[in-house]
């Protein structure tokens, strides 16, 4: 056999021919991309497979020979392979020009960076495998097959988490308006009752300004269940740790409860063993969940005694397990709830007559608090012989904290009062509702402070810009410019930079609460809130202003 070369031939015409033949041969062709410079070459086989007599001068061009029902497929076999640099192939249909015939083919692809990693080429093989059958969608390989669905349901998951990101956004929102709406009003019914307590009025009169004030307790504390279950779900509940008095929380718990039980003549009792201190918490969540177990355990008991105990359980050189129990002689709790007794919206069974029957938050709000505090929350019960709840929580030691600086906690004096000598300062109130702007003029005036009055973030600026204020009692939501942003343009002021500015706001979801400070906001104080605690927040704002 002699080579091309003893002829004198050109090896590489003589190459190109017999690939050529072969290609005919085989019924199959390759094109090659060059993605960096958009130069596409086809082989002769190619063409003549494709029944095309003008090369294709782009990729366009060769997705045009591919049947429209597989042109999604062969479009995703492309882009996968240029964005992964992974080969793949497809079994697809080609239109042929001529007659409109389709035929089968297998096409494979794979990126060629022989040139460099700047100079990549993307290479493909065609193969005919036969006549199409008319109206047939073309069978997919296995490999192909996988891909393609892995790649939809990639699709399909990005597109529900989009979805679930825009519900809870949406539920957030929601969420925000309802707190802003229903502790607005909230603020000046328990604001006046406060107001005309401190009055001297008839016993009668006392006793229904009383009944007044458990019904907005109640109220509030519904909807506070709600938010804080929604901060919770949202990932949201900010455990705020401080030095905590474990003692002093069981016993303003057992103040807190303690009329309930005097009225269905209940025994309340409570116990706290020895524990290692001090000790770091968060003693709101800690009070609210004793709180919660405590009220449920009256609730829940027609006659007999309630017991609240406190006990370490295991001690580490760091922290300290500790467990809380309530224990009562209630109707216990059936066998078939015990399952999902700490789920959201179950409850125990039928509370005992002239009680409210709550929403069924609570337990499940005990259930994420010991959670997030490195605890757990359980029952122990017979139906109709009592109950025992208890959750744990794992506290740490102080002496042992790693964190550099301990937060300091902010006790609120009831008797305290602002210095008469600061009486001259003025300070402005922004809210939209002319009673809640009435009410805490009344408040401040109480203690001999004078204050104006703005209705909107628009006059709430003006007014700051011409008058120079000790203080600013911002509300959040108000009519075209929010507090937010009146916050921010009130510190862009000459001289108000360092105004204290507390914002007054039923919205107390966490990314509010960092919005506020973003924009400059001192201080938060979250509707309805409390004379005693109003005065406090401002008095500790007027002596550090003046310091």
């Amino acid at each position: 056999m002699r080579r091309a070369s003893d002829e004198g031939c050109d090896p590489a015409d003589d190459a190109g021919s017999l690939l050529e033949a072969g290609e005919r041969l085989l019924r199959s062709g390759s094109w090659r991309w060059q993605i960096a410079t958009d130069v596409l070459e086809c082989t002769a086989g190619w063409r003549h497979l494709h029944d095309c007599r003008v090369p294709p001068a782009s990729l366009a061009e060769i997705e045009a020979t591919i049947a429209p029902a597989d042109r999604p497929a062969y479009h995703s076999l492309l882009h996968d392979a240029i964005a992964s640099g992974r080969a793949g192939s497809l079994t697809h249909r080609i239109v042929r020009p001529s007659d409109g015939q389709e035929r089968l083919v297998v096409t494979c692809l794979e990126i060629n960076r022989a040139a460099g990693e700047l100079q990549p080429q993307l290479i493909a093989s065609v193969r005919e495998l036969g006549a199409a059958t008319p109206g047939e969608a073309a069978p997919r390989d296995a490999a192909t097959t996988i891909e393609a669905a892995v790649a939809q349901r990639t699709r399909q998951l990005a597109a529900a988490r989009d979805e679930a990101e825009a519900a809870s956004a949406a539920k957030s929102g929601f969420l925000a308006n309802l707190s802003h709406e229903i502790r607005t009003p909230l603020t000046t019914i328990v604001g006046l009752v406060e107001l005309m307590r401190r009055e001297q009025l008839p016993p009668q009169q006392i006793a229904r300004l009383e009944r007044m004030n458990e019904a907005a307790q109640h109220l509030l504390s519904l909807i506070t269940g709600v938010l804080d279950l929604a901060k919770i779900e949202a990932g949201k509940l900010i455990l705020n740790e401080t030095t905590v008095d474990l003692a002093r929380l069981l016993s303003s718990v057992v103040e807190m409860v303690g009329d309930q039980a005097r009225d269905k003549g209940l025994q309340l009792r409570s116990e706290i063993k020895p524990l290692p201190g001090p000790l770091i918490g968060d003693p709101t969540r800690i009070r609210q969940a004793m709180l919660n177990y405590a009220s449920n355990a009256i609730r829940f008991t027609e006659r007999g005694s309630i017991s609240l105990r406190l006990r370490p359980l295991h001690e580490r050189h760091d922290s300290v397990l500790l467990r809380f129990e309530a224990c009562d002689t209630g109707i216990g709790v059936p066998a078939a709830l015990r399952a999902q007794l700490f789920q959201q919206f179950v409850q125990a069974g039928n509370p005992a007559p002239g009680s409210s029957g709550g929403t069924g938050l609570g337990l499940a709000i005990v259930r994420q608090i010991a959670e997030r505090m490195g605890g757990e929350v359980g029952v122990d019960t017979a139906a109709g012989g009592g109950s025992t709840f208890w959750f744990t929580l794992r506290l740490q030691k102080l002496a042992r904290k790693r964190s550099g600086r301990l937060p300091a906690a902010v006790t609120t004096v009831a008797s305290e009062t602002p210095d008469r000598r600061r009486s001259d300062s003025r300070l402005l109130i922004v809210d939209d509702e002319r009673s809640n702007r009435e009410l805490v003029l009344a408040m401040l005036d109480s203690v001999g402070l004078q204050a104006d009055c703005a209705a909107s973030g628009e006059e709430a600026v003006a007014q700051a810009a011409k008058n120079h204020y000790a203080l600013i009692l911002m509300d959040l939501q108000l009519p075209r410019i929010d507090g937010i942003e009146a916050s921010r343009r009130i510190r862009r002021l000459p001289g108000c930079g360092s105004v204290p500015i507390i914002a007054l706001s039923g919205n107390v979801l966490a990314d509010v609460v960092e919005a506020c400070q973003q924009a400059g906001v001192n201080d938060f104080v979250g509707k309805p809130f409390s004379m005693d605690a109003l005065l406090e927040t401002v008095t500790r704002w007027l002596r550090s202003s003046a310091a």
